[in-house]
């Protein structure tokens, strides 16, 4: 290392520190530029991989909190079913109704009371055909004859439905129902939230009265203690349950598993604003974050609707954010953990490999250094037989020719005219090679005009992608200013399976037409724009083949016979019946049918005798790259014996490789290589207009390949043995000066003769 190379002082340009960084050794440069690279790759992936796994447990967690709120929904639904099931079955109880119409009250009270008790029943009742209290069951004597006509259910029972959902009471009647769910309401309250179910009292199909009852969900924890159970199974985390349940009357908390420092649930407590703005403003489903006594949880809540639809609380389901980030932390952990884990393995493999590769680099270092010393003795000693050990092997020859090249110079200086010669010979033959090169270039000139003839033209090989099952539909054009007509049409054509589009102008026929293909066109001789004459003359412009049927009245006749001697397929008079549009349709349908595959089968000869006749390799090739169709040149050049044994197997098959599997789409012509038989072709690639077939055409130039690598090594052989020579010359010239005299001008002047006409017959290739 000089002075400046010691004084240099990296980072203030890229310059110096390119320059600093050429004075490390080729060991430091790969492990560190390896090593950096597998710790820059490492942390974006670290990066990234955290991120991912972050936002997926936290979007499991979201999916599994929105199931555990489907499941609290669906309990709370099934009180209600379970509740209307019941006042369903006391209904059936044989006497009920009967006794309701004689007014029999003792009667009414006495069943009352029993299946009160026996169900559980938060309050119990019966009223008359017009809505009066007739017998309350856990509170008799309370406000017998009392109007609830306006209440909803009871409103639909005594119309002849059951009904059953979410509501608000008043506390005034829920105290004379039954005085103890006063109790749980609390003073403050103004109304309570019950699930109720009413259901008509019939006799002989005429309703006689409503049977209705309900639960209290205010402080009634069975529903939320059932929910949580079946949701978190009396799990903890950090000495806390790992959710809660929660139902909210308006913003308020009236049933809840969470509980206080003291232990009892948090009933009465209010909503936070931003909480209620998510869970109530809004009317429907919410997820959020919130802090509820210290923890941090993550809740979704839906709305509670009444019968009349209106939102009247909500229903919550929370779970505890701790331990999702514990299971996040734990993953992002153990996935740096192994990135680091990988990183140093990955250190490790780079340095004994940049180590191993190093060594015979160092050794052959070694040599080279004494070799320049005049010491042509030592060489490298040959370990592996990988592209160092192949250097090595060729610096040891190199070494060793050198040792004898002095001792051979002089012999290389008397046989070299006549090696000259041998050369010059050689030479010529290698011109003969090339003259037989041009002559095979114009086979290439003559594939290549082919090709690009054939990839314009397209009806010789139209048909042999097209569909011969008949499964497309048929697309219909109808035109006509009646919209009656144009009803009939669309439905008499789609009933015969048909495609068909409707339109009442000519104007937005022809953009139709410019839009889509046709098979059919049916319109109206008279229509407002231009005259039959007109219209069929831009439908033609536009889709010469497509079929046009006129339909005209009695006085038009002879224009639309005028139209179909000028190409039109035919008329109807009008009106006509359903059958005659359809005959008329299905029967230019046909028609088509019949000249497309006329026209491909006219094609197919054309195509068939095009293929057959060109001496060039030609095959079609489908999506899945199967050969469809191909020539006798084709089956020469993949059989070998002749045999027609390649039709339906792919290119793979064929040759051990497909020319279209990197998924070239452009035209164009490459060499290829056909491994599997042995031979080199120069390949023309382009796919047919409008159609899912590509054409290939293989030209084989096996023996020209072969006879330019023999004239490439020769000339290289040449090339290189002339520069060696004028090389060793140049070095040994004044030792043996005295020995060549005259001979080594001579010599140099016949090598560089050789290598000039070397050259030349390189550049005539």
């Amino acid at each position: 290392m000089d002075a400046g190379t010691k004084n240099r002082v990296p980072w203030k340009s890229w310059s110096d520190f390119t320059g600093w960084a050429q004075d490390f050794s080729l060991r430091q440069k790969v492990l560190g530029g390896f090593l950096g690279v597998v710790v820059l790759v490492g942390l974006v992936t670290a990066l990234i991989g955290t991120r991912l796994a972050r936002e997926t447990i936290i979007n499991t967690a979201r999916e599994r909190l929105n199931s555990d709120l489907a499941t609290a929904t669906f309990v709370l639904k099934n009180v209600e079913h379970i509740l209307d099931l019941k006042i369903r079955l006391l209904v059936n109880t044989e006497g009920l109704s009967h006794a309701v119409e004689r007014g029999d009250v003792e009667e009414v009270r006495k069943l009352l009371t029993m299946v009160a008790l026996e169900n559980d029943f938060g309050f119990l009742s019966v009223t008359d055909v017009r809505g009066r209290v007739l017998v309350r069951s856990f509170n008799p004597q309370a406000g017998p004859g009392e109007d609830l006509g306006k209440d909803d259910l009871i409103v639909k029972a005594l119309e002849g439905a059951s009904t059953s959902g979410v509501t608000l009471v008043p506390v005034e009647r829920l105290k004379r129902e039954n005085p103890l769910l006063v109790k749980l309401i609390g003073e403050t309250e103004k109304e309570g939230m019950i699930v109720g179910s009413a259901y008509p009292l019939k006799v002989d199909g005429k309703v006689v009265g409503a049977l209705y009852g309900g639960e209290l969900l205010n402080n009634n924890n069975v529903i939320v203690d059932r929910v949580s159970n079946l949701l978190f199974k009396g799990n903890k985390y950090a000495g806390k349950d790992l959710g809660f349940v929660t139902i909210y009357q308006g913003d308020r908390v009236v049933s809840t598993t969470l509980r206080g420092k003291d232990g009892y649930p948090l009933v009465g407590a209010k909503v936070k604003e931003h909480v209620r703005a998510q869970m109530l403003g809004d009317d429907r489903s919410e997820m959020m974050w919130e802090t509820q006594s210290g923890v941090q949880y993550l809740s979704a809540s839906t709305p509670i609707r009444g019968a009349d639809g209106h939102v009247l609380g909500a229903i919550q389901v929370a779970t505890q954010e701790e331990p999702i980030n514990w299971v996040i932390d734990r993953l992002l952990a153990t996935f740096l953990l192994v990135g680091l884990l990988g990183v140093i393995l990955m250190g490790a493999i780079t340095y004994f490999l940049v180590t191993w590769i190093n060594r015979p680099l160092d050794q052959m270092l070694h040599a080279a250094r004494r070799a320049a010393e005049g010491d042509l003795s030592h060489e490298v000693p040959v370990i592996a037989r990988d592209e160092v050990g192949e250097l090595a092997a060729t610096f040891n020859l190199m070494i060793r020719n050198l040792a004898i090249s002095r001792d051979k110079l002089e012999q290389w200086g008397k046989e070299l005219a006549s090696k000259v010669d041998a050369q010059t010979g050689e030479l010529a033959q290698a011109r003969e090679q090339v003259e037989r090169i041009k002559k095979l270039a114009s086979l290439e000139k003559m594939a290549d005009g082919m090709a690009h003839i054939m990839a314009h033209i397209s009806d010789p090989l139209v048909g042999f992608s097209a569909s011969e099952d008949g499964s497309a539909t048929s697309r219909i054009l109808v035109l006509d200013p009646d919209e009656k007509v144009l009803e009939t049409c669309r439905r008499v054509l789609e009933d015969e399976g048909l495609e068909v589009k409707l339109t009442d102008s000519a104007r937005g026929a022809l953009a139709e037409l410019e839009k889509e293909f046709y098979d059919v066109v049916v319109t109206a001789v008279d229509v407002p724009e231009m005259t039959g004459r007109e219209l069929l003359k831009e439908i033609k412009y536009r889709q010469p083949e497509v079929l046009v049927i006129f339909t005209t009245p009695f006085k038009d006749t002879e224009e639309a016979a005028e139209c179909v001697k000028l190409g039109a397929y035919d008329y109807i008079p009008k009106p006509f019946g359903p059958h005659q549009i359809s005959l008329m349709v299905l029967t230019a349908l046909q028609t088509r049918q019949l000249l497309d595959k006329s026209r491909q089968e006219h094609a197919q000869q054309r195509a068939e005798t095009i293929f057959q006749r060109v001496p060039v390799a030609i095959a079609l090739a489908d999506k899945a790259h199967r050969v469809v169709y191909h020539n006798n040149a084709f089956i020469d050049l993949a059989s070998g014996d002749g045999q027609e044994g390649v039709r339906g197997k792919t290119f793979k098959e064929l040759f051990g490789v497909d020319p279209l599997e990197s998924g070239e789409e452009s035209g164009g012509s490459r060499w290829l290589e056909l491994q599997k038989v042995g031979r080199t072709a120069k390949l023309y690639n382009f796919k047919l207009p409008e159609e899912d077939l590509r054409v290939l055409m293989l030209l084989d130039v096996t023996d020209t390949v072969k006879k330019d690598q023999r004239a490439d090594v020769l000339r290289t052989e040449t090339l290189t043995r002339a520069q060696q020579v004028i090389h060793q010359q140049m070095r040994v010239a004044q030792e043996i000066a005295g020995l060549l005299g005259e001979t080594t001008a001579e010599t140099k002047a016949a090598l560089f003769e050789l290598i000039k006409l070397a050259g030349q017959e390189g550049e005539a290739r």
